[in-house]
């Protein structure tokens, strides 16, 4: 019986993310993506989730969204589906759900940067 914390399972969806992004190692995400994801983390910290995913789908990143919606629902947050649900789910949530949204939000953007950090390498 395997069992995992939330932690790893955020873990977990994040690499098998950019692992698909970057074709399992085949190809180098691009430099607008690695930034989106290199600022996502402290864009969340300073302005809030609602914020920081409306600026991200401002700004034509749903991609990256979408990686982000994947790996909050790999964290139990089974209302969310895509980048639209995740930005629904970010402006209409009662105060303790969103609270435990951004910090999953937060902890999952984290994890994808450090795995987009690893594909690209000492390059950026």
């Amino acid at each position: 019986m395997n069992v995992h914390t939330r932690s790893q399972k955020i873990a977990q969806a994040a690499y098998s993310q950019i692992a698909v992004h970057t074709g399992d190692g085949a190809r180098k995400p691009n430099k607008e993506f690695v930034s989106t994801v290199k600022k996502f983390p402290a864009l969340i910290h300073t302005c809030g989730l609602a914020q920081a995913v409306a600026f991200a789908l401002a700004k034509k990143e749903d991609e990256f969204i979408d990686y982000l919606a994947v790996v909050l629902r790999a964290a139990g947050h089974d209302y969310i589906t895509d980048a639209q649900s995740l930005d629904q789910a970010a402006r209409t949530q009662p105060l303790s759900t969103y609270l435990r949204l951004s910090r999953d939000a937060l902890n999952a953007a984290s994890w994808l940067k450090r795995y987009v950090e690893a594909a690209v390498g000492e390059e950026e």
